[in-house]
């Protein structure tokens, strides 16, 4: 065996009782019988060679003053929350989500709710529920001025058409043959003007004054004054009939009520006053300018007693007026004067007094429900501008004399015109 065998046997050998420190590692080295220190050297090259990797030379192993020494980089690591403090905020993102899609739904729901008018005060403050009803009350106004701006111009537009409760009168020279006329159509007359105001005073509360007026030129050139009131009268002794008397004495006496309220000149050219059911108004009035206006009515007049005429309680009245188309015994007049036509209704009926009890006697409440229309017709007449509106002036105060009249043979205080 040669040298090198000798050696490597010599290697692997398990040295006894000896200790050798080599590459910072404690080795235990050989002391037998025939230890050297060659042996020793030699062994413990070759355990070192062992633990040295393949590509490092027995040379590399030791630091070289030549090369420079390398630097370990540190790795950075980034810190790692918590689960729980994930989860934590995870919550609160999705509670405040919550918390918003609540705050939504409520909103939706007291929306539905008001439209409805089902809306509790339990679901906002009153600011906020004040706002919402302010702009839905907003909302109904406006509705309601488009529908009466409609209702406006289709009455501005078709009056020149046929108006309420207005019926084509023809009359002929002969009075008999005016009369039979005249009464066949009383019956007629009286009932649409009832229902027509039965129909215009519904959902209105009777007990309480309304008024309401509407002045407007219609495409011919005509001006027009439609009037709509309900007088509730208090106190009156004599009830329906007491009232309706009063009617009856007003229009017999228009010609000195209108002298007497507008200072103009009234004459009343007819002569038929035999008749209470029927009676014909031919009327006749110089304006201060000199300008002359006709009229030529007919009165429908009709008082029921019904079950008990006690307190009126059971009664009403009902009056109808409407102008002549044609009259041969009393043409109108188109190159003198100016003509004025009115249409117009009246019920005068008991109505239930809101303060009545069973502890109190309320006098009863007599309620005279009334619709007019007054139409001045348009003229070629050379009349001036400053004339004409005196006219229409004229036309305005005649409206509320007539009631006026009828208060003061009542006893009651006149209202203003």
């Amino acid at each position: 065996m040669d040298a090198f065998h000798d050696t490597k046997a010599n290697a692997y050998q398990q040295p006894q009782h000896a200790l050798m420190v080599v590459d910072n590692r404690q080795l235990q080295v050989w002391n037998g019988p025939n230890w050297s220190p060659h042996h020793a050297t030699t062994w413990a090259d070759s355990v070192v060679g062992q633990y040295t990797p393949a590509t490092r030379s027995p040379s590399s192993s030791a630091s070289s003053p030549q090369e420079p020494e390398r630097t370990k980089r540190k790795r950075v690591f980034k810190k790692r929350k918590a689960t729980h403090t994930i989860r934590k905020e995870q919550k609160t993102v999705l509670e405040k989500e919550i918390d918003a899609l609540q705050a939504k739904l409520e909103d939706i729901k007291f929306q539905a709710l008001v439209q409805h008018g089902e809306a509790p005060k339990s679901y906002h403050d009153q600011a906020v529920e004040n706002a919402v009803l302010r702009e839905s009350i907003q909302d109904q106004h406006l509705v309601m001025a488009q529908m009466r701006a409609l209702l406006s111009g289709h009455t501005q537009h078709q009056m020149s058409g046929v108006r309420p409760m207005e019926t084509k009168i023809c009359l002929s020279a002969d009075r008999v043959e005016r009369r039979t006329v005249l009464h066949a159509l009383r019956a007629t007359k009286l009932r649409e003007a009832n229902r027509f105001l039965q129909a215009r005073c519904c959902g209105i509360k009777q007990t309480t004054p309304y008024f309401q007026e509407e002045r407007y030129e219609t495409a011919e050139g005509d001006f027009c004054i439609t009037r709509f009131e309900i007088i509730p009268l208090h106190g009156v002794k004599g009830g329906i009939r007491a009232v309706f008397d009063a009617v009856l004495q007003a229009a017999f006496n228009v010609e000195i009520i209108i002298s007497e309220t507008s200072g103009n000149i009234t004459v009343r050219e007819d002569d038929d006053m035999n008749d209470d059911c029927v009676s014909q108004m031919r009327l006749v009035s110089e304006t201060d300018r000199g300008v002359l206006l006709e009229n030529n009515l007919v009165h429908f007049v009709e008082y029921s007693r019904g079950e008990s005429e006690q307190n009126g309680k059971r009664c009403f009245a009902v009056t109808a007026t409407d102008f002549v188309d044609k009259d041969a015994l009393y043409p109108y007049r188109p190159l003198e004067r100016v003509r004025r036509d009115a249409t117009g209704a009246m019920v005068v009926s008991y109505v239930d007094s809101a303060k009545k009890n069973e502890k109190t006697e309320e006098d009863p409440v007599i309620v005279i429900t009334r619709w007019s229309c007054a139409r001045i017709r348009h003229t070629g007449l050379n009349i001036s501008h400053e004339a004409m509106l005196d006219i229409r002036n004229s036309a305005i105060r005649s409206q509320g004399t007539f009631l006026n009249c009828v208060r003061q043979t009542l006893g009651l205080p006149v209202n203003p015109t």
